[in-house]
């Protein structure tokens, strides 16, 4: 089972989310798209499930989408 503090409800310019505080330090942040998605994971993360999924890297994805637009047009690879 996680080892969960407590679990807050956030909201700011970019959308809403819940941060999950553990016990043994640190926490997890996870974005939604809606304020009932938010509030149904919090509640679901309250009940304490046995692991907690993995975070969204946004680093990874913004990466991604800078790679994508610096290749030049045609250079899909060699095919």
């Amino acid at each position: 089972m996680a080892d969960i503090e407590h679990v807050v409800l956030l909201h700011d310019r970019r959308g809403w989310s819940v941060k999950v505080v553990l016990r043994q330090g640190g926490s997890r942040r996870y974005r939604y798209g809606s304020e009932a998605q938010a509030r149904f994971f919090a509640a679901v993360f309250e009940l304490g499930p046995r692991v907690l999924p993995p975070t969204a890297r946004p680093s990874a994805r913004r990466r991604k989408r800078h790679l994508a637009a610096a290749l030049p047009v045609g250079a899909a690879g060699p095919g």
